[in-house]
């Protein structure tokens, strides 16, 4: 009900907010602001007519104005705050051109030519490496987009999908569509990579580790301008969970043109998907930036033919400029999702009594009459090693949540501004399970007899404030407070009603956080320093039956603060084109909630308190540096990182000797592990009609404390991987798009029924390439459609993630219909 209750309330403020844009009250106060106008031109200096021209102020975030050069290739923005900003144009048969910084007086008629060249690899601004936008060449981090024109490109379905070539990354998902997916950067935990939505933080505070991993599977390619990825440490900007990185999804700003799209598509499996997306501007000089989008993805069969799978995703953004310098914005996102479950692999046949086992799965012909209900016992293993996960009728979950965000942001003067943001977050995982079971049912010792329902409801509010300071040409400050309250709601529905139990956990903490930027030497060198304190308190647990309930009439002390700190270095050498970059800094991880307060119930033995309500924050220390060349005329573009990642503290589950509360086992403060290795990257765009892009990655991780007996080597990381994008294009119609990602091998845990405990796998590495068509008809100035055609793993090599058979050669066509 408080999440129902919650959701209406963030939903009629959006609606206030966006009827404002007609209230009279506001027509005194418009003032007539700044303009900045120019014209497009190629090479030669000859107009180019309807190029796409954005406009982001240089200080925040909030304002992203865009319009369309007319037929002689001028544009004009109107109304504009004083300050920096920063220009970037494109248009079909050209290079996506470099981002130019523009000042702007107040009042004043300000004017920018802009060149496009016909062919230079893509060179995006970027907002997730300060918070702010930013230009290639100001960018200290290591930084990749993927931009809305590459995920149409490679027809990415889902998010996860498009990260899947990224340097440093490693994208696992463990099955078909709606099955789990996991994202780990340079060889860290799932956990150590934060996840955005425009900037705002997205996690799941009902998972054990408080992180986003429970919903990533969720995320459809809806109304998405770009995914930024910040690889090495971003606490001190993003707060917790940032250790390794920061995945941002940017939605659909708006703005310019009423524009939007009509797609359809479908293929092998059942699967099916559709979307539909607005996106435009309204009143005079574009007062009202809107976008708006839903999507839907169903799969009826998934990879055994029995794992169904739907999301459907909505997104709405609006930007409403009151007056030049007074902006009100909202956002909002939501997801609903189902999918079939299947049971966890296991350890099968006569195996070693110790060390790494070659993993060789169970046949698909023994799997099946396995699950038709043939003991295990009486399978021709053929020396298997391991059973795949197999089906299980009755087990399910539905996932939920909800994001909006509110902001104020005004701009005084050109050298001061300020924004108040309010962000709500309300999820919702469901797990169904029942008694039907594959094989013989006494080898499930703890599948239930009946059906259960076990719900997990967790909420995040967050009030911010920052403003940003210029001191001088060179020195931006920017500083923030935050307030955020967090819940956790869990619920229990036992076969028996005496087996039912409850959990009700709440903290809330404040957070301080400063960054300092500096340019010199006409923007060659670029200085970035930041910090960040948080401080919690915990609320009193409730637990439902009380009778028995740990942690009662306990007084909890404030845990342990967080503080981190990080500060990066670039310096440009512009007439060759090389720029050189580190970056420094420390990272936490807030131990969740269920790490604090996580219990198991049970009819017969009560409650078994898992948590420790004084755990310390998880802290990390990681460095990286890296060299970045251009060359060709920005026809080619290089890069090198050397990455290293130390966690010095972390939560992990192991033994309680004297326990204050009397738990024999649970979550504990333990040593961590190093991660550390080299990315090289490659992107080249020898003409208009070619883009290559290709990157290997070498990690080494190890554990300070092994998971599996005398294994310290990291879980799910492959020490190499390669990834490959090459698109070509015949005339202004026809596309061909090849992906390719290859790993070595990696080891994964796998349980053992026979002595309950985890041995250690070695899975083979994954080699799957995807091949995409697609053919545009122009259908009038504004108007095409596009048919295209994609081959998912086009070798059809069959390989396993973590003991999890993934989808074979499939393919899919659709239409996409852009207005």
């Amino acid at each position: 009900m408080r999440r129902e209750t919650f959701i209406r309330t963030t939903v009629v403020a959006c609606a206030l907010l966006l009827t404002t844009v007609y209230a009279p009250a506001h027509a005194s106060a418009q003032g007539q602001g700044a303009t900045l106008s120019g014209r497009v031109t190629d090479p030669r200096g000859d107009s180019v007519a309807r190029a796409t021209v954005t406009l982001r102020e240089r200080a925040r975030t909030q304002v992203r104005l865009s319009t369309r050069a007319d037929g002689a290739g001028a544009y004009r923005f109107e109304r504009l705050a004083p300050g920096e900003y920063i220009v970037e144009a494109e248009a079909p048969g050209f290079a996506h051109v470099a981002a130019q910084v523009v000042s702007v007086a107040r009042a004043a008629r300000a004017t920018l030519d802009v060149r496009l060249e016909v062919a230079g690899v893509s060179t995006e601004v970027v907002v997730t490496a300060a918070d702010a936008p930013q230009t290639a060449d100001e960018v200290s981090k290591a930084v990749t987009a993927v931009t809305a024109r590459e995920i149409d490109e490679r027809d990415e379905a889902t998010v996860a999908e498009a990260l899947r070539t990224v340097p440093g990354l490693r994208v696992q998902q463990l099955g078909g569509p709606g099955s789990f997916v996991s994202v780990k950067t340079r060889g860290l935990r799932n956990q150590d990579t934060s996840v955005l939505i425009d900037g705002q933080r997205f996690r799941d505070p009902a998972t054990p580790q408080g992180d986003a991993t429970s919903f990533l599977s969720d995320f459809n390619v809806t109304g998405a301008s770009r995914v930024e990825v910040l690889r090495g440490s971003g606490s001190s900007l993003y707060g917790t969970n940032a250790v390794g990185g920061v995945v941002n999804l940017v939605t659909e700003e708006g703005g310019g043109p009423f524009r939007g799209q009509l797609f359809a598509e479908g293929g092998g499996s059942g699967f099916a998907r559709g979307r539909a997306q607005v996106s435009g501007s309204a009143g005079e000089a574009d007062r009202l930036a809107f976008s708006a989008g839903v999507s839907h993805l169903n799969s009826s069969g998934g990879v055994d033919g029995d794992d169904s799978a739907r999301a459907t995703n909505a997104q709405g953004r609006a930007l409403l400029r009151l007056t030049p310098a007074v902006t009100l914005s909202a956002r909002v996102y939501a997801s609903d999702s189902f999918a079939q479950l299947n049971e966890d692999p296991q350890a099968v046949g006569t195996l070693p009594p110790s060390g790494v086992i070659e993993a060789r799965p169970v046949s698909r012909e023994e799997l099946r009459r396995y699950e038709s209900g043939t003991p295990l016992g009486q399978l021709n293993l053929n020396g298997a090693t391991f059973l795949p996960a197999a089906n299980d009728a009755d087990f399910s979950r539905a996932g939920r949540f909800f994001s909006g965000a509110l902001a104020f942001a005004q701009r005084p003067s050109e050298a001061f501004g300020y924004a108040v943001t309010y962000h709500g977050l309300a999820t919702r995982n469901s797990f169904r399970e029942g008694p039907a079971v594959p094989g013989d049912p006494a080898d499930f010792f703890f599948e239930p007899r009946g059906s259960t329902v076990n719900d997990f409801d967790g909420s995040v509010h967050t009030l911010a404030a920052r403003a940003d300071f210029r001191l001088g040409r060179h020195n931006l400050v920017d500083v923030g407070y935050e307030f955020e309250r967090e819940s956790f709601f869990t619920r229990f529905a036992d076969v028996a009603p005496s087996g039912n139990s409850s959990a009700d956990v709440t903290e809330r903490s404040h957070s301080f956080f400063v960054q300092d930027q500096l340019r010199f030497l006409d923007d060659r060198l670029q200085l970035s320093a930041a910090f960040r304190a948080q401080t919690f308190r915990l609320g009193s647990p409730t637990f439902t039956p009380s009778a028995g309930a740990p942690y009662a009439g306990l007084a909890f002390d404030s845990p342990s603060n967080a503080y981190t700190g990080d500060g990066s270095i670039a310096y440009l050498f512009r007439r060759v084109g090389t720029k050189l970059r580190g970056h420094v800094g420390n990272g936490y991880r807030k131990p969740s909630l269920y790490e604090r307060f996580g219990t198991f119930y049970s009819s017969f033995f009560g409650y078994s308190a898992l948590g420790d309500p004084r755990l310390a924050p998880e802290r990390s220390l990681a460095f990286d540096a890296g060299v970045d060349q251009t060359l060709a005329s920005n026809r080619v573009r290089l890069s090198a990182t050397y990455f290293y990642t130390r966690l010095q503290e972390v939560v992990s589950f192991g033994d309680t000797p004297d326990d204050p509360f009397g738990r024999f086992g649970g979550f504990v403060n333990t040593g961590g592990g190093l991660a550390r290795g080299v990315e090289l990257s490659g992107e080249f765009a020898p003409s208009r009609r070619f883009d290559l892009s290709a990157s290997y990655t070498h990690t080494n991780s190890d554990l300070r404390r092994a998971v599996v007996a005398g294994v310290l080597r990291a879980f799910a990381v492959a020490d190499h991987q390669f990834t490959l994008v090459a698109t070509g294009r015949v005339g202004s119609r026809v596309a061909v798009n090849f992906d390719l990602v290859a790993s070595s091998d990696y080891l994964a845990p796998i349980f053992d029924p026979s002595t309950f405990t985890n041995r250690a796998y070695r899975f083979g590495g994954m080699r799957k390439g995807d091949l995409t068509a697609s053919y545009t008809f122009p259908l009038s100035e504004t108007r095409r459609l596009r048919l295209f055609g994609k081959v998912e793993n086009v070798f059809g090599r069959d390989y396993y993630e973590n003991g999890f058979r993934t989808p074979g050669r499939q393919g899919r066509a659709g239409a996409a219909l852009h207005f």
